[in-house]
């Protein structure tokens, strides 16, 4: 049996780890051995140079920018690989859908994200949810989170963010690089969103 891909996307503060970690324990109570990818890994040498530079250590050109985030996750393509042939299950808290809908939004050409991407022949999901949260509901629960003075640029500009929405609804509306994508609103209560992922997967 070859295993799936699950990607739960969204901007910041749209309860993707939560999502995650409810999606991840419910297929393990079924059986099914589950591995799971969270990006930016910031324990990677490439993730730590991306914190530096949200957290506003460092100044990044917009290109290289983009490169840290992939190659943040083509580091693990072969480990991916082994383990769908194994038949697990792999569920990812945000992919390079991510990549392209932030460094489209920060000045890098959409196009040519999608190009790049497409010849590390990463692993393609078998469903991608856009969990859809208004911008600001998004950075509310931020600064709930982290605190006012702890969010990081990204997180804190509100226009920044509503142009990453529009990046990934317009990635949806093309059913880039995944066999299946869906919209959940990331109004709904936890509970309520969790039902919805694990019905669409069943």
């Amino acid at each position: 049996m070859v295993g799936k891909i699950i990607v739960i996307e969204g901007i910041d503060g749209a309860g993707k780890a939560t999502q995650s970690k409810l999606l991840k324990e419910k297929l393990e109570s079924n059986g099914i051995t589950v591995s799971s990818y969270s990006y930016p890994d910031y324990s990677s040498v490439y993730g730590a140079r991306i914190k530096s530079f949200l957290y506003k250590e460092i100044k990044i050109k917009v290109d290289e920018l983009f490169m840290l985030y992939l190659i943040d996750m083509v580091k693990d393509r072969e480990k991916m690989i082994n383990e769908l042939k194994s038949g697990n299950y792999i569920i990812i808290d945000r992919f390079f859908f991510s990549t392209i809908a932030y460094q489209s939004a920060g000045g890098f050409d959409y196009d040519n994200c999608k190009k790049i991407i497409k010849l590390f022949d990463m692993p393609v999901p078998e469903i991608t949810f856009f969990i859809d949260v208004p911008v600001d509901v998004s950075m509310s629960r931020k600064e709930k989170q982290k605190g006012k003075l702890d969010v990081d640029k990204f997180e804190s500009n509100k226009v920044f963010l509503q142009n990453v929405s529009l990046y990934y609804k317009k990635l949806m509306e093309e059913n880039f690089y995944s066999k299946k994508w869906k919209r959940i609103d990331g109004n709904l209560k936890i509970e309520e969103i969790n039902d919805l992922i694990i019905k669409s997967i069943d």
